[in-house]
């Protein structure tokens, strides 16, 4: 598998990124963009700043609203 190939099935496609949805209240985003970042930023934990914490914090609350 070529290293486009490995990249483009590890993100997928249709996500915005980061810095747009930075922008955007996370009951905006779509399903896989919450999935997807939670997943990264749960890995990141241990690393994530005040901010950080709180984005992710927020996350797992719209995860929990829409029952996903």
């Amino acid at each position: 598998m070529s290293d486009q190939e490995e990249s483009s099935s590890t993100y997928p496609r249709n996500i915005r990124d980061f810095q747009v949805l930075s922008s955007v209240k996370p009951s905006e985003w779509t399903e896989i963009e919450l999935q997807f970042n939670h997943r990264t930023m749960s890995d990141l934990s241990p690393w994530l700043n005040e901010q950080g914490t709180h984005i992710h914090s927020q996350i797992i609350h719209e995860l929990e609203r829409r029952g996903v």
